[in-house]
């Protein structure tokens, strides 16, 4: 085994640093987000001048690929940078109540903080305690909250947007958040003065164009790659293929696996033939972390859709026919299916997702009923995905 890895490790590759490839890695510089990210800056500029009594709060949207995250974490990197500051950011998708969010955040501080056994006011004393005695002001940058909210509620923002003299008791408010999310509809479910902390600080991303991605593109390059390994052709395909949805991240994990492709192939240079096998083997919404946070239940109730979509040939299923297939597969894979109310649990988590989406039938429709479909992603290619995971998992 020694001399596999000996071997394998003695070939020469493409490659000079591959981190700069990876989907949470954070460049010194954001190229086509600068401005966005300057106009964050300067809605906090209050925060980071006066601090003593100053908070705020601001929403980033965008879909799935168009910097949300990497702008965030950007800009609480530098925020770290100045003495008294602390950025935590929280994946909401993983701490998806406001008390596990809350957990994130003081473990930060306190490695050794319960995971259970306090009230979220008496952690947010805690932060607040915690804060005062390291002298610090804290950004908090909140991702996918759109998920939290429709999988708890949005009782989590109610208690960060209104910290009263009461939750604050003799502590000052230094808490600022960042709120980040693909879908901003989750504020339907705000009352409207928690909507008022965000009205008019709201970021939103557009996709990104096919010159936007090139320079991206050369940017990763230009850290990940070893010098002249990969050719204009390949950029200008690549940037191609991913304008279509204006994903920065899948035109990212394009290169690097056509990059993993040359290596296998002993090749020196990364050509656009790589780039079209690369092409093959991914597509924008199959994305690995997709998967990660998918139970057993999620996955059968997505195969369910796959197979009735793919054996239907038609655009859309309803909810009642994904539901009695999905019993059908998990008497196949001797798992019990879950309620109805759960089930429904798991259509909305895979439509936070972006991995389905969901609208209702029209209004001639008796009983309108909600219908769902795959966003420009193949069936039989998720489905196979689905499979390997279900392997997995066994």
């Amino acid at each position: 085994m020694n001399d596999i890895i000996r071997d394998e490790l003695s070939r020469p590759t493409v490659f000079k640093n591959e981190q700069p490839l990876y989907f949470d890695y954070v460049p010194e510089s954001l190229p086509e987000r600068e401005e966005e990210l300057r106009y964050l800056i300067r809605l906090f500029r209050d925060v980071i001048e006066e601090r003593v009594g100053s908070t705020q709060s601001a929403l980033i949207t965008g879909k799935v690929g168009t910097g949300k995250t990497v702008m965030a974490k950007k800009f609480g990197e530098m925020l770290e940078e100045r003495r008294g500051f602390n950025y935590v950011h929280v994946n909401c998708r993983k701490h998806n109540t406001g008390s596990l969010a809350l957990i994130k955040v003081l473990k930060n501080y306190d490695k050794r903080f319960p995971s259970r056994g306090y009230s979220v006011e008496e952690m947010l004393r805690s932060l607040f305690n915690m804060l005062e005695v390291r002298d610090k002001y804290l950004i908090i940058g909140m991702d996918e909250i759109d998920f939290l909210i429709n999988k708890s509620g949005p009782d989590i923002l109610y208690n960060l947007s209104r910290m009263s003299d009461d939750t604050l008791g003799d502590y000052e408010n230094r808490i600022s958040v960042i709120y980040i999310a693909r879908d901003p509809s989750f504020r339907e479910q705000l009352d409207q003065s928690t909507q008022s902390t965000l009205r008019g600080n709201i970021i939103n991303l557009n996709e990104y164009n096919q010159r936007e991605l090139t320079s991206i593109l050369k940017q990763r390059i230009k850290l990940a790659f070893n010098p002249n390994t990969v050719n204009t052709e390949t950029i200008d395909l690549i940037s191609d293929i991913a304008s279509e949805w204006g994903n920065a991240r899948f035109a990212i994990e394009l290169l690097w696996k056509a990059g993993k492709k040359a290596d296998s192939e002993g090749d020196e240079t990364v050509v656009p033939e790589h780039v079209r096998w690369a092409k093959a083997e991914i597509h924008p919404y199959m994305r690995k972390e997709l998967f990660t946070d998918m139970n057993k239940n999620h996955l059968m109730v997505l195969l369910s859709i796959t197979q009735l979509l793919q054996n239907s040939n038609k655009a859309y299923v309803t909810t009642g026919e994904v539901e009695k297939n999905y019993k059908i597969i998990c008497e196949g894979h001797n798992i019990k299916p879950r309620g109805y109310t759960q089930f429904w649990h798991y259509i909305q988590e895979l439509n936070n997702m972006g991995v389905i989406d969901t609208s209702l039938s029209g209004k001639g429709k008796r009983g309108r009923t909600t219908q769902i479909s795959l966003p420009d992603i193949p069936a039989n290619m998720l489905k196979k995905e689905i499979q390997k995971h279900i392997e997995k998992q066994k």
